[in-house]
This record gives C-alpha cells, sequence and structure tokens, in this order.
C-alpha cells in the first residue's frame, strides 16, 4: 500500500493527510459545473410487469453497492438508461435517513432504468467523488437541503452542492487506494452474510432433526418431546419497588440486553422522568421480551448479569432445570417460533404476545445433552459472526477516519 503523509493543513484547500507525491492546493467546484444529473422514470402499477426492464430504487441500494433481493420490471421504451460509473442517488423517500444514499453503476448494470425517486449523477470524475459521497461534508449538505415538507433533494440543490477538486492524478491515486478499502469492507459483509445463511441453514436442520447429535456411546437417538413454552418457563415479576438506581437496560432485536444509555444515545430513564419503581428488576438467567415487538426479534436472556431493571412494558421469564437456556434463546431465534407467534399474537392496532398466549405455543425439546449439543454448535458460529463483525466495525472506523482526512 502507497504510504500516506501528514502536511500542515496551513489553508482549507490541502487535505489533513496525502500522498507524497502532491502539493498543489485543490479547487471547488459545483457538481453542476462538472457534471449533469439525469432523471428517473416515472411508472404506474399497470406498467409493472415480469418481462419489463428492471428498475432501480431506493431498496437496489444497500450499503453504497446494487442489491438486487427487492426488484420491479416494467414496461417501457423510453427512459434514461444508467451508464457504467453513473451514482445512482436516492434523492426522495418516506424515510428522512435514506435521502442521499448512493452506489456506483458497475459494467454489468449498465443498460437497465432507474425510478423517479432517483437520480443519476454523471460525470467523468465519478470513480473519485463516488468517495466523496461518502462523506460527512456530503450527508451535512443533504441534511441542509432536504425540502421543508417532503423529504427529497432537488436536481437543482444537487447541483449547487460544492466538492473537493484535486489534480486528475490525484483523484486517480485517492479512488484506487479507498477502492481497495472499499472492497475489503464489502469482502467482510460477505463473510458476515455468508456466515448468517450458514447459521439458518444448520438451525433449520437441527430444529427440524434433519440433522441429530447422538448421546454420548448410544448409537441410538433418543426421541423428542413435544412441551409447551409454559410447562417449561415460569413468569417473573419483580418490581424495582425501592426505586433503587440500578443500570438501566432495553432489549436490542440483535443484542438481547443493551443499556438504554446506549440504546438511546446517552438518555438514561431518570433523564427522561420514568417512575423507575414500576420497573422490573432482572438477575441471572432470565428472559425478556417486547410483547408488541416479538415478532421482529425484541428478546434478551440476561445469562450473567443481574441487578438491572428494564421497563414495566417487557415479559420476563426464567426455565426450570429441564431446559438449557442457551438451546432456548437459539429455537426462539428460529422461523419455527416466528411462525408459532403468528399463530398466537392477538390485539387490534398492533399485536402483542403476552406471556399466556406464549406459554401456549408447542415446541420440540431434545434431552438435555442432545439441547446443550445443539446450543453450544449454532453459539459457535455465533461467536464467529461477533468476531467477524467486529473486524468490520473496525474497517468502517478506518474508512470513517480516511474520509475526513484525505479530503478538505
Amino acid at each position: 500500500m502507497t504510504k500516506i503523509q501528514k502536511d500542515n493543513k496551513n489553508v482549507a484547500k490541502f487535505p489533513n493527510l496525502r500522498f507524497p507525491e502532491f502539493t498543489e492546493e485543490w479547487e471547488t467546484k459545483k457538481l453542476g459545473e462538472i457534471g449533469e444529473i439525469v432523471n428517473g422514470l416515472t411508472y404506474s402499477p399497470n406498467d409493472i410487469a415480469e418481462n419489463g426492464v428492471l428498475v432501480l430504487r431506493s431498496s437496489n441500494v444497500q450499503n453504497r453497492s446494487l442489491a438486487f433481493d427487492d426488484n420491479v420490471y416494467v414496461r417501457t421504451d423510453n427512459y434514461n438508461p444508467v451508464q457504467e460509473n453513473d451514482i445512482l442517488i436516492c434523492v426522495r423517500n418516506g424515510s428522512k435517513n435514506l435521502i442521499g444514499k448512493n452506489a456506483l453503476i458497475n459494467k454489468e448494470n449498465e443498460g437497465v432504468a432507474f425510478g423517479a425517486f432517483m437520480s443519476i449523477y454523471r460525470s467523468s470524475f465519478n470513480t473519485f467523488l463516488f468517495h466523496w459521497f461518502d462523506t460527512n461534508e456530503y450527508k451535512e449538505i443533504v441534511y441542509k437541503n432536504l425540502g421543508a415538507t417532503i423529504n427529497s433533494i432537488n436536481g437543482s440543490d444537487l447541483r449547487k452542492f460544492k466538492v473537493p477538486f484535486p489534480s486528475i492524478e490525484e483523484q486517480k491515486k485517492l479512488a484506487s487506494f479507498l477502492s481497495i478499502v472499499d472492497e475489503r469492507i464489502q469482502t467482510q459483509n460477505k463473510i458476515i452474510e455468508e456466515l448468517k445463511l450458514l447459521k439458518i441453514t444448520i438451525s433449520k436442520k437441527l430444529f427440524s432433526r434433519q440433522l441429530r447429535f447422538k448421546n454420548g456411546n448410544n448409537e441410538n437417538y433418543i426421541d423428542w418431546n413435544t412441551k409447551k413454552l409454559g410447562e417449561v418457563t415460569t413468569l417473573v415479576n419483580k418490581r424495582n419497588k425501592n426505586n433503587e438506581k440500578l443500570p438501566v437496560y432495553s432489549i436490542n432485536n440483535k443484542l438481547g440486553f443493551v443499556p438504554q444509555s446506549e440504546q438511546f444515545e446517552g438518555v438514561d430513564s431518570e433523564d427522561r422522568g420514568y417512575d423507575i419503581k414500576l420497573y422490573k428488576i432482572i438477575n441471572k438467567n432470565t428472559f425478556a421480551y417486547n410483547p408488541a415487538r416479538i415478532n421482529v426479534g425484541s428478546i434478551g436472556y440476561s445469562e450473567n448479569l443481574e441487578n438491572i431493571i428494564i421497563s414495566s412494558l417487557y415479559v420476563c421469564f426464567k426455565t426450570d432445570n429441564t431446559v438449557n437456556d442457551n438451546f432456548l434463546y437459539q429455537y426462539l431465534k428460529t422461523d419455527f417460533f416466528n411462525r408459532e407467534v403468528l399463530r398466537n399474537v392477538e390485539g387490534g392496532v398492533r399485536d402483542y404476545l403476552f406471556y399466556d398466549n406464549f406459554a401456549r405455543i408447542k415446541f420440540d425439546l431434545p434431552c438435555i445433552e442432545e439441547q446443550k449439543k445443539i446450543a453450544d454448535y449454532l453459539s459457535s458460529i455465533d461467536s464467529k459472526i461477533d468476531i467477524e463483525s467486529q473486524l468490520l466495525h473496525k474497517f468502517e472506523k478506518q474508512k470513517r477516519y480516511l474520509l475526513a482526512n484525505l479530503f478538505i
């Protein structure tokens, strides 16, 4: 990798970090001066057809790359086809956070269409500018230019965006270097996605008994028993009646129990004026779930956490000695459990899975030895995912540092 040296940033037109062979000042240009904005295709539901042309939309942009899990095809001969190195930008969306997200069109995806809520930025400098489109500066400009009544940025505003502009040679060097960093991040994302897919596949086989573990030296498999969750769990409802200032936690869909200060960006329940006397005290080996969000995985297991409190809205329970807690936690993450949730929820505007409904859910339970083997095997994949995710976080942190210092 080319060595990068640090310059003194005496004036605003010099970046903090630079390749040693470049010393001249950077210019500042407007996007409209060096390229053009191309508008997307307007179509109606009647135009959608399986044999039509692919129309790229916001959902096709994931992690600054094109994804094709949610495609729409439209019958039309009148559209602006995308070209290699076009930057596809989301310019209108119901979610403000998605405005400005973008992806670079590669050679393989040339010729398809893009929707009216998207725009293309086209210039001869896009391999360089694409990296600027990932900087905090770009995101701040997008935020400042959002419409007052609708989440959008219009073409005239986009053309006025001011971008740093070094020499062509320095652009190429920066683009090449940052592309290597991006490729490593993309590779890391693929590693994690493949591990997650592996876990889903193995989980299905284990919980459907297509894949089995034998019990010690016993050549025969031991039958599983069908149980109701209420037969092996007990509701826990200990309140914080003494108003103790215990650590406040929430349930995160991905991580389980997390400090509320992390879940809500540094604001805890005391700052919010909540009465924590009603909160529930959680000790070791306790499960908790949000009855209104159980369908999106809002469930956690405290394991070694103790003397913490969570909102009174959560349903909390413990298991008896016939259940390996890690096995149950793994089961609660499966599609088998999610399908049972859908059959047992109740409510009007929002579905709820209260403990009485939860307790009625039937599931198949192996012997305690096989439970442990299943839990340990799936946990080993979880550990690998966690290690790879931490590595991804380091790469992304490195990228943010580079973007902040390689641009003026």
